[in-house]
């Protein structure tokens, strides 16, 4: 980082560097021009010995021309006027053209030195009157540095140039503090990220197996497929023809029901009948018995020959001493008569009580068949939602709900599958802090989408997410906040921003809490 004064603090401790506050004016920059033009004025005086030099070159070469173009002339005379007065042969005058050849090439090297010294020559004489161009420039601006307005804006030039090194420390120090940060974050994450991609790419190579034995796996059960459609259309043949023996079963069965019915009905009135003779039967054979006890007592009793008054008189007395004895009990008819009936009622009774069994069992399986759908209508909704609010809070990767038993979903609960990074889904658990704050706020909003509440209460949801996503989580309440009403305890900013009013607690010296609202 970078102090304030300019020093530049290393992440090992170390402090170098540092601001100097220098005089206010151009003396500094007057002596660099300086400098400049002198080593200018000597670049010039160096360029004007060279060109002297090469223009001494260039006449020194220009008188050897002039004096080898007259000797060649001079040669070229004296060669045809010996040609024409010794008469030479053709091998001698070749051999002279040789020469005169050779003489030629010469000629030309030095003329092509010549050109290329000419050449310098021109460029070295324009490069010297751009640098006089420049000389008088720099004499200008010199002249105009002296001037006290250009001073001025040559001042607060220094003082911009000195902010935009100072803005330029505190870029560098940033510039550092982000790539220690992509080291310590992103170093970690490339190398889980190419252990995933390792496990990912064996993976792949089982499923590819796993493919190849599924495909084999197939190929097979196609033919079993193909038997077993041919034994289906037997079956089914065979099928239809037991369906209409059944039915013609069935309505033999119901005729014989109903014919049952009829004799179950007469077998109820015979035992009705049968019952109320054994009753009668019992009655009978209860009077017999107490007249054959009443008979007992006078067993081996002679009987005696008395008149008919005397009979009358004696059985006065007997019924007398009978009437003494108490009445018989003839109220036992009456009771069994009462028990018969509540019999009946007990009977038809469990009748009507097996019919509402029947009835309620009934009800209940509608009543499961019901609870299923609806659960499987609210389970299938709340997926679609879950899956679109996770997309919002994460922009990377995507989450879908899994029943543990989808024959029987009520016995059992549900799975939270997510994707963050590569084709695999991965349970709930397998997830950092962060990953699980947000896929359990994404099931949380989903679940408001399908059955919302009207008061919300969230503490520190936010703890484990970063600045981005805590933002995310602020927009996202936000939104919800005008259906509902939200009550979230938080440390970030991000989230308190969003916020319709803030209620802050804090702790006094006597250890008593103080709360402060502000509505924003």
């Amino acid at each position: 980082m970078a102090t304030l004064t300019g020093d530049l603090v290393e992440l090992s401790g170390a402090m170098h560097g540092g601001y100097r506050n220098k005089k206010a004016g151009t003396g500094f920059k007057e002596k660099e021009v300086m400098s400049e033009i002198n080593a200018l004025e000597k670049q010039e005086n160096d360029y004007q010995n060279l060109l002297s030099s090469l223009e001494k070159r260039r006449q020194n070469s220009e008188e050897e021309i002039a004096k080898l173009r007259e000797k060649k002339a001079n040669l070229e005379g004296d060669i045809i006027k010996t040609e024409k007065s010794l008469h030479l042969e053709d091998s001698d005058l070749k051999a002279s053209m040789k020469v005169k050849e050779d003489f030629i090439k010469e000629l030309k090297e030095v003329e092509k030195n010549l050109q290329t010294i000419q050449n310098d020559i021109s460029s070295t004489n324009s490069e010297l009157a751009k640098l006089k161009i420049d000389k008088q420039k720099l004499r200008e601006t010199i002249s105009e540095l002296r001037n006290p307005k250009k001073l001025a804006e040559l001042n607060a030039f220094e003082q911009k140039k000195e902010e935009l090194k100072n803005d330029l420390l505190k870029i560098d120090s940033e510039m550092k503090n982000t790539e220690v940060q992509a080291k310590t974050i992103f170093d970690p994450e490339k190398e889980n990220t190419i252990k995933i991609l390792k496990q990912h790419d064996k993976e792949e190579s089982d499923f590819k197996e796993e493919i190849k034995l599924l495909k084999d796996t197939i190929k097979k059960q196609n033919l079993e497929l193909k038997e077993k459609e041919e034994k289906e259309k037997k079956f089914r043949a065979q099928f239809k023809e037991l369906f209409t023996k059944r039915n013609k079963t069935s309505e033999e069965i119901s005729k014989l029901e109903n014919k049952l019915g009829d004799k179950e009905r007469q077998i109820r009135e015979i035992e009705l009948k049968s019952n109320t003779y054994s009753v009668e039967s019992a009655r009978y054979k209860a009077e017999l018995a107490a007249l054959e006890e009443e008979f007992k007592q006078y067993e081996g009793v002679e009987l005696l020959n008395k008149s008919t008054d005397n009979l009358k008189e004696n059985i006065r007395r007997y019924d007398i001493a009978l009437e003494g004895m108490g009445s018989v009990n003839m109220k036992a008819l009456e009771i069994y008569d009462s028990i018969e009936k509540e019999y009946h009622a007990l009977n038809k009774k469990k009748e009507d009580l097996r019919l509402e069994k029947d009835d309620v069992l009934m009800m209940m399986n509608e009543i499961e068949t019901k609870k299923k759908e609806l659960f499987m209508k609210s389970f299938d909704i709340t997926n679609e939602n879950f899956k679109k609010k996770f997309q919002l809070l994460s922009t990377k990767g995507e989450a879908y709900l899994e029943l543990e038993n989808e024959e029987d979903p009520l016995s059992e609960g549900v799975l939270i599958k997510v994707k963050i990074t590569g084709k695999k889904f991965l349970d709930i658990r397998s997830l950092s802090g962060g990953e699980k704050t947000m896929t359990a706020l994404a099931f949380i909003f989903s679940i408001q989408e399908n059955d919302p509440a009207s008061f919300y209460i969230l503490d520190e949801v936010d703890a484990a997410l970063d600045k981005r996503n805590a933002e995310k989580l602020a927009a996202l309440v936000k939104q919800y906040s005008e259906k509902a009403q939200y009550l979230i305890i938080s440390h970030n900013d991000g989230v308190i921003s969003e916020a319709d009013t803030l209620y802050g607690v804090s702790m006094n010296e006597h250890g008593m809490s103080k709360i402060v609202s502000l509505k924003v």
